[in-house]
């Protein structure tokens, strides 16, 4: 019996909750998102969740990247990771689990899945400026750049994310270089007023990154579309990130970039604040500037499943070490 057309899943464990994609080989796509706010809380399943749009059984290669990433050095088969990949999830103390659930249930199926990291000081690929902080971007961040590869024009680009994150990554001739965040809707490094109230025993450092954000921690807000004051500070923000890269393309570790692509739910809203063509317009002096489809950091997933299914050496720079077996292997 022959071998059906290959088929490739990317999981994105974002702010909000945890998307897929499924890519068939024509570059067709269906996506579906799983809230990691789940209402009652009741029993679920992902892999029944993917039943619904693909079987199972089909999967060539999947590809997950879960929370900071920090413990992967490389993409590798995801049951020969340890602790999930990360070292912890210090600062992130919003245990809702979802993305978690996900991560074991791939790990227990029949279905070859890899994970690959977040942007962290492990990674050789980066430019040495960027080494300096152990974290610069979790795991989503990275698929979105394999996203923003797969569209750009050339080789070296800025993909920058506007949405419950505002971050930003650079990729000089192919290889992942940099990362930028300060600040975003949700996200945000610590000042040195929350650094004290800790000190103080006034708050603890469980959920800390996620009080950094414009919104102060109120994570069911981060859903909807914020209110004008809200969106002009995620604009800024994003433009912080994106000119901020833009010099090292230019003067450090380049000729200039070819591209900057925008993703992110709030990179393309247009009312009450416009901005998606604000954004353009500010961006486009710097390179073409181009926006990123809905639930685009699932397909740059899905992207790293195929190059991995494919025998790539790398991804963006970031070595590929051991990957499961394949249908076609084990045919």
């Amino acid at each position: 019996m022959g071998i059906s057309p290959v088929v490739f899943v990317g999981i994105d464990h974002s702010t909000t909750a945890v998307k897929a994609c499924v890519l068939d080989p024509d570059g067709g796509t269906e996506t579906f998102a799983i809230e990691r706010s789940r209402g009652d809380g009741g029993p679920w399943s992902f892999l029944d969740q993917l039943s619904a749009h693909v079987d199972p059984a089909a999967v060539d290669m999947a590809a997950y990247g879960y929370c900071y990433g920090d413990r992967l050095r490389r993409v590798k088969d995801i049951e020969a990771t340890t602790d999930r990949g990360i070292v912890d999830n210090l600062g992130l103390g919003q245990e809702v689990g979802t993305g978690t659930d996900v991560y074991d249930a791939l790990v227990a199926a029949d279905l070859p899945c890899v994970a690959f990291p977040g942007v962290h000081d492990g990674l050789d690929t980066l430019h040495e400026y960027f080494r300096h902080y152990s974290t610069l971007t979790g795991a989503d961040k990275l698929a979105m750049t394999r996203y923003a590869h797969e569209q750009a024009a050339g080789d070296t680009y800025v993909a920058a994310c506007a949405s419950s994150s505002a971050m930003a990554t650079l990729v000089v001739d192919g290889r992942l270089r940099g990362a930028f965040h300060w600040i975003g809707l949700v996200h945000g490094w610590p000042d040195v007023c929350e650094l004290r109230a800790i000190r103080d025993g006034e708050t603890t450092l469980d959920d800390l990154l996620l009080r950094m954000g414009f919104l102060e921690g109120a994570f069911e807000e981060a859903k909807g579309t914020p209110d004008p004051d809200l969106l002009e500070k995620v604009y800024q923000a994003t433009l912080h990130n994106v000119y901020g890269l833009a010099p090292f393309a230019a003067h450090v570790d380049g000729d200039g970039l070819d591209e900057i692509v925008l993703s992110g739910r709030l990179s393309r809203v247009e009312d009450p604040v416009d901005v998606r063509s604000r954004l353009e317009s500010a961006c486009s002096g710097l390179a073409p500037t181009t926006f990123a489809e809905r639930h685009s950091a699932a397909l740059g997933a899905a992207y790293i499943a195929r190059d991995v299914y494919r025998g790539a050496d790398s991804v963006l720079g970031i070595p590929v070490g051991t990957v499961p077996k394949t249908r076609a292997s084990t045919a």
